[in-house]
């Protein structure tokens, strides 16, 4: 056979040449078509991703400051500390356990985690610590350049740390985010603000994922996040969180306490606590004692530890929900100040309106109790908020009637949410119109029945007594930009006018007189007029639905000051007490009055004495060492006190004084003088006398004849008023004219 190629076979091979090399153009265009045009920018990516290094730069959150610029909450940079066990078994694997030894060291992180970290050879990426501030970095950076060690196999990404530098002050209301800013309180609901922008850092690298030693890297800063101003009152927070504290100690509260204080003329929110507390730096601790020995004792029992953790999930989530909004309760008396206020309004009742009470009232067959099982006789209007008579303020709802309560009802707040600037604020649970029989009229009329929060609660006494005026709660001030600028300012909100200013006059000239007679005198405090009102409430829950459940209660107390014109309003709650005190007259208003004492004045509110009130007001001891006992004796005359001289006076000085200078007692006390040289050893001694049940006059008489001196708090102002507790317990020893503190409570039922 021919081996030459013919012509047509020559040419038939060429065409398929030609065939081939289009097909193979082709190809080779849609290809790079693909690439450079379809799929650009994942191409790019990729090409990004093998010549370029990025690493995250953490913005910081916004700080939280309370109404002085106090920091509430604050955001630091800190840095993550990494390792590339790849890069360390590359590049110097004779390092490797030096390299460890030194994090260990100035890391304080396991030596022996490092090392088996180390032995993943194809991880490029082991966070060995995160949020390490500056200094430890520094330490870190000094111990790399020191040994020379491959900028890869130990570096650094930006970041940043939440702290709250007051612990568990606030926690209810500023909440807490995690690392994937999600959380509670204002961290949560003003987390768009709060959260900042990341910033990168981008180098090129080698093929090898090492830094170009000529590359200059590119940053990207990251951008803060903006800032609240709040309307919190650190101090006034304080205060208030003591005071809760001290009550659930006490009176052993089985649900907590919450309280809530706000100015009534803007509705801005200046102190709010729910307590037990929690730390936001360390949120996922049980902070309530009562909750951890549930779950102790429901380890101790075997109870599976799948169920043990489910709890404690549980409790965890109620710890960190703020009881202020986000819990119902029954409101009990304090809702009589709306009962009342809607009637003088729609002039159904005056206040020479008279109710007559024998202890109980018969409802369309349904009795209805008065706590007072012997009644009150015929009262009038005030008398009968004073009394806190439940079947007075039935015919008052009654005179009201169904559809009059329902609508005042509806205009004080409490069928809508009152739209503060807080997560997880719920729905009230209320008996609406279409349902209300006489029956639910009647109780509802005296504040049981219905469920609200105690964020509607305060709200409404805040229209109560400013004139008419439902407000819009609030507690963010403005927001401001990392620049100070301010962005965003909120301003008091009137929702609706809901009594005129003079039915309001009169509803604060009633709540007075309710402070200022037996009913609430745990809240009086010498020289300052306040208004308010107690309430409790028996608690309708699963576990009180059968006839022998034991009954629970929830204690209240409204107070609103001054009550000629209010500036502020507290309520304060007290769940399930039991210590055996179930009023919120002899349990919540104590709290109300402490924390009104220690702040009103810081709050410019000057006490204004009468005559009565003067003749009793505590001094301060004048400061008398080194003078003579004719100097002495005078100057502590002056002041409205007493002394008693130890030693010869005969040319000699006063070289001590019992009590000291500054301390405070009542008028008519006495002052031990020792005079020349009595030595400290020799001060006299007084065996403390039991002065618990007694009344404010019986206990002064009582130390006074054991030669102390009394420092009188809570009730002092009522002739009914008994000693709760004393500050040195009875039978122990203190020095002649020392100051025992003694704790005055009216236990009264006019809850």
């Amino acid at each position: 056979m021919d081996s030459k190629l013919t012509k047509g076979m020559r040419t038939r091979l060429i065409f398929v040449i030609i065939f081939c090399l289009v097909l193979l153009t082709g190809y080779v265009s849609a290809v790079l078509f693909n690439a450079a045009i379809i799929n650009h920018k994942e191409m790019t990516a990729m090409a990004n991703e093998q010549q370029q290094q990025s690493t995250s730069i953490k913005s910081n959150r916004g700080t939280i400051y309370d109404r002085n610029n106090k920091v509430l909450a604050q955001s630091t940079t800190t840095w993550d500390v990494i390792i590339s066990p790849y890069d360390i078994n590359e590049n110097e694997p004779e390092n490797m356990e030096f390299i460890c030894q030194g994090l260990a060291d100035i890391l304080d992180v396991s030596y022996s985690d490092l090392i088996e970290a180390c032995k993943d050879t194809e991880s490029p990426y082991h966070r060995v610590k995160r949020d390490v501030d500056r200094t430890v970095i520094e330490q870190l950076n000094t111990f790399i350049a020191k040994n020379d060690l491959y900028s890869t196999s130990i570096f650094t990404e930006e970041s940043s740390v939440r702290t709250y530098p007051n612990g568990a002050l606030s926690s209810s209301v500023l909440g807490f985010v995690n690392d994937n800013e999600e959380g509670y309180g204002l961290e949560y609901y003003y987390n768009d603000y709060l959260k900042g922008v990341d910033g990168r850092v981008v180098t090129l690298t080698d093929n090898f994922g090492n830094p170009l030693p000529y590359d200059k890297e590119e940053r990207y800063e990251a951008k803060d996040g903006n800032s609240l101003i709040t309307t919190i009152d650190e101090t006034l927070q304080y205060y208030l969180e003591k005071n809760l504290e001290i009550t659930v100690s006490q009176h052993k509260l089985e649900n907590r306490s919450t309280g809530i204080i706000m100015n009534c003329k803007t509705g801005a929110i200046v102190a709010m606590a729910t307590y037990p507390a929690y730390d936001p730096n360390n949120p996922s601790y049980i902070y309530f004692e009562k909750d951890r020995k549930v779950l102790a004792q429901m380890s101790d029992d075997g109870v599976a530890q799948e169920l043990i953790d489910e709890k404690e999930s549980v409790l965890r989530e109620q710890q960190w929900r703020n009881k202020a909004v986000s819990e119902l309760y029954i409101p009990g008396s304090v809702f009589k100040t709306v009962t009342c206020a809607a009637a003088l309004e729609e002039k159904v009742v005056s206040l020479d309106s008279t109710f007559e009470c024998t202890g109980i009232a018969d409802v369309a067959g349904t009795k209805i109790r008065c706590w007072s099982s012997g009644g009150h006789g015929v009262s009038t209007l005030t008398q009968a908020m004073e009394r806190s008579c439940n079947p007075a303020f039935i015919k008052i709802g009654q005179l009201l009637g169904a559809d009059k309560f329902s609508k005042y009802f509806a205009a004080f707040g409490f069928t809508e949410k009152t739209g503060i600037d807080l997560p997880g604020e719920v729905d009230s649970l209320y008996v609406s119109r279409d349902n209300m029989g006489i029956v639910e009229l009647s109780s509802s009329a005296f504040g049981q029945t219905n469920k609200i929060t105690p964020i509607q609660m305060i709200t409404a006494f805040a229209a109560v007594v400013n004139g008419g005026k439902l407000l819009t709660p609030y507690l963010v001030e403005k927001i401001i930009d990392p620049d100070g600028n301010v962005i965003k300012a909120t301003e008091p909100t009137v929702r609706r006018q809901v009594i005129s200013e003079e039915t309001s006059e009169l509803m604060r000239g009633i709540l007075e007189s309710v402070v200022t007679t037996n009913g609430g005198s745990n809240a009086y405090i010498s020289g300052y007029r306040i208004a308010g009102k107690s309430g409790t409430s028996e608690k309708i829950d699963d576990y009180n639905s059968g006839a022998d459940s034991e009954l629970r209660y929830v204690a209240t107390f409204a107070a609103a000051v001054p009550a000629n014109d209010p500036e502020y309003v507290m309520l304060v709650i007290c769940d399930e007490p039991t210590s055996g005190f179930i009023y919120g007259s002899a349990i919540a208003a104590p709290v109300v009055s402490q924390v009104f004492k220690e702040g009103l004045e810081y709050l410019n509110i000057y006490p204004q004495y009468t005559a009565e009130e003067l003749a009793q007001q505590d001094v301060a001891v004048p400061y008398v060492a080194g003078y003579n006992s004719i100097r002495a004796e005078a100057n502590l005359n002056a002041a409205g006190l007493n002394a008693e001289f130890i030693g010869s006076t005969d040319g000699t000085y006063v070289t001590g004084q019992v009590p000291s200078s500054g301390e405070v007692i009542p008028k008519g006390g006495t002052v031990m003088l020792y005079m020349g040289d009595v030595p400290f050893s020799e001060y006299k001694i007084s065996k403390v006398p039991n002065v618990i049940g007694l009344t404010v006059t019986e206990a002064n008489k009582a130390l006074a004849d054991a030669g102390l001196n009394i420092r009188i708090t809570g009730a002092s102002g009522n002739s009914e008023a008994k000693a709760v507790s004393q500050s040195i317990s009875a039978g122990w020893s203190a020095y002649r004219g020392s100051i025992i503190e003694v704790n005055f409570l009216v236990n009264d039922e006019t809850g």
